[in-house]
């Protein structure tokens, strides 16, 4: 080997780890999604944090013209494996299907409905941080009645 050789080889050794340290240390521009990311069209997404952060639950509502479906989110779990149950900070709702969302402490649905989404408004979103209007919703929903006409 020649020195002129050896030179570009240390010269193409020093680039790559300089490369890979570079890689390695950087800071994960794509480690949180962007606010309600990745809900499917035709599905209703719950979020465990404010603002359609944190780790999210796809509930698949029925097909239109199917009526009406009751879900417990003691059946529901987030991606991260948590439980959905009173834990929902906020939702976005792109299925065809009016939602009502229900406070259901005791496992039957009962006049508590803490909020509702109209059918056919793909989009609509609702957000219970600390500092909105909505507060007072945070962490309270257990329970989901589907309404699909």
């Amino acid at each position: 080997m020649t020195l002129k050789s050896f030179k570009l080889a240390i010269t193409a050794v020093a680039g790559a780890i300089t490369g890979a340290m570079m890689f390695l240390s950087a800071t994960p521009a794509s480690a949180a999604n962007p606010p309600y990311d990745g809900c499917p069209d035709w599905a209703l997404c719950l979020y465990q944090n404010s603002s359609g952060t944190g780790s999210k639950a796809i509930v698949i509502p029925p097909p239109a013209g199917s009526g009406g479906l009751i879900v417990r989110l003691t059946q529901v779990h987030f991606l991260n494996g948590t439980l959905a149950d009173n834990q929902v900070s906020s939702w976005i709702n792109n299925s065809q299907c009016s939602v009502e969302f229900w406070d259901d402490p005791y496992g039957e649905l009962h006049p508590s409905q803490v909020d509702y989404a109209p059918a056919w408004s793909w989009g609509k979103k609702a957000d219970y941080d600390a500092g909105g209007p909505d507060y007072y919703k945070n962490d309270r929903i257990s329970g989901l009645r589907f309404g699909c006409y």
